[in-house]
């Protein structure tokens, strides 16, 4: 049995955009970010699920119909990335066990996820403008 791949796809194919970029997250991390927060904050939640009805970004052709592997760019102004950062964190994230724990772990690396994009905007500031450590 052969795999059938559509007409234009070569192994080469890849999306015009790079999953690891700071800016760049899955359905699936906006949502769960969504989950989160919308009791904490509906209105910085509605303003994350509202960037899953946009439109994805270009993906290779091999997962064309799977909206599970949609990709967004967000484009968020630092403040609200603060506030997400904040509220995932002080989320109830219970300790891990055989119940819960793909959640635990998903939540932890949403943190993550949400950090890298803090500390990138924070890289991409100006020196003035940087938030100082003491």
């Amino acid at each position: 049995m052969s795999l059938k791949f559509p007409p234009h796809y070569s192994p080469d194919t890849k999306p015009a955009y790079r999953e690891d970029s700071a800016d760049i997250f899955s359905r699936g991390s906006l949502m769960f970010t969504y989950e989160l927060l919308r009791k904490q904050n509906p209105e910085l939640a509605l303003t994350i699920r509202n960037i899953v009805h946009t439109q994805p970004l270009e993906k290779s052709a091999l997962g064309i119909n799977n909206k599970n592997t949609d990709h967004f760019r967000v484009h968020l102004n630092p403040d609200q990335v603060r506030t997400i950062v904040e509220g995932l964190i002080t989320q109830d994230i219970p300790s891990p066990s055989p119940e819960n724990m793909g959640k635990v772990i998903m939540a932890k690396a949403l943190i993550d996820e949400w950090t890298k994009l803090a500390r990138t905007m924070i890289q991409d500031m100006p020196e003035e403008q940087r938030p100082h450590t003491p």
